[in-house]
């Protein structure tokens, strides 16, 4: 991948750059042992998360930093914890002139001379294998979304309730999971055309999308079939959220026009359950909800008409 060019921020001065040992300014700065364990350290992986990771560890080790903020886009990436009184001290990772990333480092005292030196050392070579992490990270954030309605697909839905069972299994917690289907939307393409139908579909997605959480996730699979994967909920929760979706979608003006509601089915992940138990109970309950006359919500176990 292409590489940086140049990588510091404005207020660095290029003196700083020169290793030359007979420096008065040398022992300012990370030895060539050090500075090469660092760099390898940060090429184990490609990873942008497991990446920032380890560069916090390697600040926290060296100069016993606190906090790191990393924001990019409209993204960023939070570690470690903020403190009362905190001292911060913000460098930018710039690639021809354009600003990439902006790292914000949280101290709990004042920065020594020695301490700023190192951490623009550090900064500065963090940013090479940051911006390759990133690219990357783009690039699989890209494949992981549906093209219409920049919700997740289907690869994205597999990862992601992989880390919720996980997850779910070591705190003995649980997480839901909503199967939805689209009433009615065949119509919409039959009398319509797709153009209509894709506006449909986006209506559906950003239908969903207002009712969830911010921890929430929502997936389309294909066609008019999306589903909704809820960290840290139970039957209760499940059964609210699905008929906020479900009243969301009836009340919105483009698919009350098309006459189009929504069936959903709901199950939990438990401990001990699988990935394949929580689909299969969901996507039952959902064929329930169609059985039942469509434009309602069935959980697992139960359902009620609307």
């Amino acid at each position: 991948m292409e590489q940086f060019n140049q990588v510091y921020d404005s207020s660095i001065k290029d003196s700083f750059f020169n290793l030359d040992p007979s420096s008065q300014e040398s022992r300012y700065k990370l030895d060539h042992n050090q500075l090469n364990q660092f760099i390898q350290t940060l090429l184990t992986t490609i990873d942008l998360s497991n990446l920032s990771e380890l560069y916090f560890q390697q600040l926290c080790s060296t100069l016993q930093l606190s906090a790191l903020k990393i924001q990019f886009e409209d993204e960023q990436i939070l570690l470690g914890k903020s403190v009362q009184k905190p001292y911060i001290k913000s460098l930018n990772c710039v690639h021809l002139g354009s600003n990439v990333a902006t790292m914000h480092y949280t101290f709990r005292h004042p920065v020594s001379i020695r301490v700023w030196q190192i951490l623009q050392q550090m900064h500065m070579n963090f940013c090479y294998p940051f911006k390759n992490a990133l690219e990357h990270h783009k690039i699989k954030q890209f494949a992981m979304k549906d093209f219409l309605t920049s919700l997740g697909n289907r690869a994205n839905y597999n990862e992601t309730i992989a880390k919720l069972a996980n997850l779910a299994d070591r705190r003995h917690s649980s997480f839901g999971l909503l199967m939805l289907d689209m009433d009615n939307f065949k119509q919409v393409n039959d009398n319509h055309g797709h153009h209509e139908g894709d506006r449909v579909l986006v209506a559906c997605a950003k239908s969903i999308s207002a009712c969830l959480r911010e921890s929430d996730f929502a997936f389309r699979f294909g066609g008019d079939e999306f589903c909704c994967l809820l960290p840290d909920a139970d039957d209760k929760v499940n059964s609210l959220i699905a008929e906020r979706v479900r009243m969301a979608i009836t009340n919105d003006p483009l698919l009350a026009k098309h006459n189009i509601s929504s069936s959903i089915g709901t199950a939990t992940y438990h401990k001990g359950d699988s990935q394949i138990g929580i689909f299969s109970r969901a996507d039952d309950a959902l064929y329930k909800a169609k059985q039942a006359g469509k434009n309602c919500v069935v959980a697992a176990t139960a359902c009620h008409n609307i």
